[in-house]
C-alpha cells in the first residue's frame, strides 16, 4: 500500500510539473522509477502507459476540431504503431545499459529543443506529405518503443523544420504521441510482468497531474526558470538511474 502511495505521488508530481509545459512525463518517471526499485522494462511500460492517457483525449479533440485529418494521418499512423511495436520488441535483445544511455541521450536532446524548439518555426506552410514525413517519424516511433518515451518532444520541432505549419504540427504531434504510447506498451505486455495495481494507480495520477499542470500551466507567464529546473533534475536523476550502485548489468 505504502509503494501504490509512492508511485501515485511520483506520477502526480511528474504528471503536473510536465504538464506545465507541455511535455510527456515519461521522460522523468522513467529513470525515477527505476531508482526506486521498478524493473527497467516495467518502467518504460507504464512511461508509454501515462503518455498514451495524457495525450489521448487531446488528440479526440484535435481530430473533432478538424485540425488535423484522419486520411492525412493514415499514413503516419500505421508507420508510428508499426515501429514503436519494432522498437519495444527489439529492448529484449539490446543491452540494458545501452537502453539507458540512448534514454539519456534523448532526454538530452529533449533539454535542447525545449529552448530551442520555437525557433524551428518556417515562416510559410506546406502541404502535409506523409510518405515525406514517414522516415523521420518512424525513426522516433522505434526510438519511442524501445526506451519508453512518445516521442513529442522531437516530433513537434521535426515538423515544424519540415515546413508543416504550427498548428498542424501540434495536431499531429498530440495524435501521434498516443499511437507510439500504447503500441510500445501492449508490445512490452507480451514479455513484460505486469502489476496492474500500479498502473491503475499512476493513470489516475496522471490524469490528474496533466489537469493540474494545464491549469497552472494558463497562469505562468514565464517559464524560463521552470524549464531549467526541470533540465537539470532529468540529467540528475537519469544519471543516478544509469550509475546507482545497485545497478546489475
Amino acid at each position: 500500500m505504502q509503494d501504490l502511495l509512492l508511485y501515485f505521488s511520483l506520477t502526480l508530481g511528474a504528471s503536473t510539473l510536465f504538464g506545465v509545459i507541455g511535455l510527456g512525463s515519461s521522460l522523468l518517471l522513467i529513470p525515477l522509477f527505476t531508482l526506486f526499485g521498478i524493473d527497467f522494462n516495467f518502467a518504460k511500460a507504464i512511461g508509454l502507459f501515462v503518455n498514451g492517457l495524457t495525450t489521448l483525449s487531446l488528440t479526440l479533440n484535435n481530430i473533432k476540431n478538424c485540425l488535423v485529418s484522419l486520411k492525412e494521418l493514415f499514413l503516419l499512423i500505421l508507420v508510428s504503431a508499426l515501429f514503436a511495436f519494432l522498437g519495444a520488441l527489439s529492448s529484449q535483445y539490446i543491452s540494458e545499459i545501452v537502453v539507458k544511455y540512448m534514454l539519456l541521450a534523448f532526454i538530452l536532446l529533449s533539454i535542447v529543443l525545449l529552448y530551442i524548439g520555437h525557433k524551428y518555426e518556417i515562416s510559410f506552410s506546406k502541404e502535409l506529405n506523409p510518405l515525406l514525413l514517414s522516415l523521420p517519424v518512424s525513426l522516433v516511433a522505434f526510438t519511442g518503443g524501445l526506451i519508453g518515451v512518445g516521442g513529442g518532444a522531437v516530433y513537434l520541432p521535426l515538423l515544424l523544420l519540415m515546413g508543416v505549419n504550427t498548428h498542424k504540427s501540434i495536431a499531429i504531434t498530440s495524435a501521434l504521441i498516443p499511437i507510439v504510447s500504447f503500441s510500445g506498451f501492449f508490445t512490452y505486455t507480451s514479455f513484460v510482468t505486469m502489476d496492474w495495481a500500479v498502473l491503475c494507480v499512476v493513470g489516475i495520477a496522471a490524469l490528474l497531474g496533466g489537469y493540474f499542470g494545464h491549469k497552472i500551466m494558463t497562469r505562468i507567464k514565464n517559464e524560463k526558470y521552470l524549464k531549467t529546473i526541470i533540465s537539470l533534475l532529468l540529467v540528475a536523476i537519469s544519471l543516478a538511474m544509469i550509475f546507482k550502485p545497485f545497478y546489475k548489468e
